[in-house]
């Protein structure tokens, strides 16, 4: 088994979005600082006035559990691409990715992806790998700060690389012996008295603490404490409730502050669309139509109504950034009305992708092309995504196909209809006339019944 562990230590100030507080507070003080407040000496546990006088005109926000699931969920969602084995944690991930190195080409490449899709967050993370989820969650929680997944492009953390390559329990073993109790112990959250008697029998790291004979240590740490190290040693069972995504795709994302900024709303969208490729993606499925709701601000005297965004695709697609590139050209084309609190998307309809769109997945490489011909799946694919585009631009009514009717009235012969799907059902090119012939109810070229889109 591989493990990858995400813990987000400053999740309760990153979860709000951006822009962001100085810090976060709770009833018994602030429970989360940023960076610039950190540098002006103000440090977690501090109240309300001592924080301020490190740092006149502090902005404080209090803590929004609430919040803090809502955008763990969102995360969770997109993380669905690399593996449906996932654990939620209040402050992180642990996924389980054995099957899942060779469709993404090893586990450098799975780790660098992941990365790349974390860093798109913009959130401070800490990583880890391991054989086992306690042992890697360890090792994200108390090696951590020293080894993140900034580094040089292209390579993984040291630590994970290293496993990854490997991916033997000895390896693994040495470095947890060498992890200092107290981080384990608040990973733990053991009681203070458990560190002062570590601390008395001369403990200082995790290999120190397993030397000590098994029956004293059940006897004065608990059966809890022991547990907890054989998992992350692999030497007791460690069986783990994986978490279930929702049968539909229906999400909302709090912005941090009211705004008709349209550059934080395309931001806080991408966050959206990310989660909703994951959930694809782990459902095997492609969007087809969705809707985006502007949550506008409700005021006693005054009340928007949600503004909406119907999204129609001709092409059904799957990928966040195509997606988010049609939403843009809808939100550049009109303005906001009002400003805006909150997004939510839904996906109205979705639907699985038949062979020939698992065939125009696999790499060109992989597809012969008969005498070097365009394939015309290639090809209708790429005229369907410009279609969107020009509908989601235009509007859908500016981008229609004429319907021909038998009728010898000119007025009755043709309507124009908005474009669909079933308009370019037809791949493109020149058949072979007895393979139109062939196929039963098909139009005859030049006939009545011929569909051109315009």
């Amino acid at each position: 088994m591989w493990w990858i562990a995400l813990y987000l230590p400053q999740w309760p100030l990153e979860a709000l979005g951006a822009p962001r507080p100085d810090a976060v507070e709770e009833a018994g003080g602030l429970v989360c600082v940023g960076a610039a407040a950190a540098q002006a000496g103000v440090r977690p546990g501090m109240g309300r006035a001592a924080a301020e006088l490190c740092l006149p005109g502090l902005k404080l926000r209090p803590r929004d559990p609430e919040q803090e699931a809502r955008a763990l969920r969102t995360l969770a969602l997109a993380a669905l691409r690399f593996s449906p084995n996932l654990q939620l944690r209040p402050d992180g991930l642990l996924i389980e990715v054995q099957a899942s190195l060779r469709l993404f080409g090893g586990p450098l490449r799975l780790w660098q992806r992941f990365q790349r899709l974390i860093a798109s967050y913009e959130v401070s993370a800490h990583w880890a790998a391991a054989p086992f989820p306690e042992a890697a969650w360890l090792l994200a929680r108390a090696r951590g700060p020293a080894r993140q997944a900034a580094g040089p492009p292209g390579r993984a953390p040291g630590l994970a690389l290293g496993v990854a390559q490997s991916r033997q329990a000895p390896a693994v073993l040495a470095v947890l012996d060498a992890l200092p109790v107290p981080p384990v112990l608040q990973a733990w959250q053991a009681p203070p008295a458990t560190h002062q008697l570590l601390e008395g029998w001369g403990v200082a790291t995790l290999g120190q603490g397993r030397a000590l004979p098994r029956a004293g240590r059940q006897r004065r740490l608990g059966s809890d404490l022991l547990q907890r190290l054989d998992r992350a040693y692999g030497q007791a069972p460690d069986p783990r409730p994986f978490w279930g995504p929702p049968a539909g795709f229906d999400e909302r994302l709090d912005l941090p502050e009211r705004s008709s900024d349209l550059g934080l709303i395309v931001h806080a969208l991408q966050h959206l669309l990310q989660a909703l490729e994951g959930w694809l993606v782990a459902q095997g499925r492609l969007a087809r139509a969705l809707t985006l709701h502007l949550l506008h601000e409700t005021r006693r005297h005054e009340a928007w109504p949600d503004t909406v965004y119907p999204l129609r695709l001709v092409a059904p697609e799957q990928a966040a950034q195509a997606l988010l590139r049609l939403w843009s050209e809808r939100l550049h084309r009109q303005a906001v009305v009002a400003p805006v609190v909150a997004l939510r998307l839904v996906l109205q309809a979705s639907e699985q992708p038949e062979s020939p769109e698992l065939q125009q997945a696999l790499p060109l490489s992989t597809r012969a092309h008969a005498g070097g011909l365009p394939d015309p799946l290639e090809t209708r694919h790429a005229l369907a995504r410009l279609l969107d585009r020009l509908q989601a631009r235009l509007g859908e009514q500016a981008v229609q196909a004429l319907r021909c009717h038998d009728d010898h009235r000119p007025e009755k012969a043709s309507t124009s209809l908005a474009l669909t799907a079933a308009d370019l059902q037809r791949p493109t090119g020149l058949p072979h006339p007895a393979q139109e012939d062939a196929q039963e109810g098909a139009p005859v070229k030049g006939g009545a019944n011929e569909t051109r889109p315009s």
